[in-house]
């Protein structure tokens, strides 16, 4: 039980880091180069390797957050957290494919995930998949 007190807790944690990255990001407060690197350090101080994560397919994916053969709920929320967050940032960046290639990662996450399992006072599940697809929407209609 101790074990999984402490990994809720790691991503408790790295789930508001990534809001505040995101609040940031939105109001111009962070560039984002910044959001970046806060990103990448945020991922390897959870465990998730997002580089890796993110050059491997889809289907790929999925076996990376399943180390015990089922997708773990906390590291499937947490990776999608950090896809969208990269999402934006590439959006913000004027990187077009690099949002769409993340968002992808995210949404195709955030599909493992139970909408009732999300930490407090993070973002709910449902609410981040809005927030992506209406991202695919504006990449796609640019």
């Amino acid at each position: 039980m101790g074990r999984q007190d402490y990994l809720l807790r790691i991503i408790e944690i790295a789930g508001r880091v990534l809001r505040e990255l995101l609040t940031r990001l939105r109001s111009g407060e962070a560039g984002p180069a910044e959001v970046a690197d806060r990103l990448r350090s945020t991922a390897s101080g959870a465990g998730i390797d997002l580089d890796v994560m993110g050059r491997v397919d889809l289907d790929t994916l999925v076996l990376l957050v399943s180390p015990a053969g089922e997708p773990e709920p906390g590291r499937c929320w947490l990776a999608a957290e950090l896809f969208a967050v990269e999402a934006f940032c590439a959006e913000a960046a004027g990187e077009p494919e690099r949002a769409l290639d993340a968002s992808a990662r995210a949404l195709r996450l955030f599909a493992l995930v139970d909408p009732a399992i999300v930490a407090r006072g993070l973002p709910e599940t449902t609410d981040r998949v809005s927030e992506l697809r209406a991202l695919v929407d504006r990449l796609a209609d640019a």
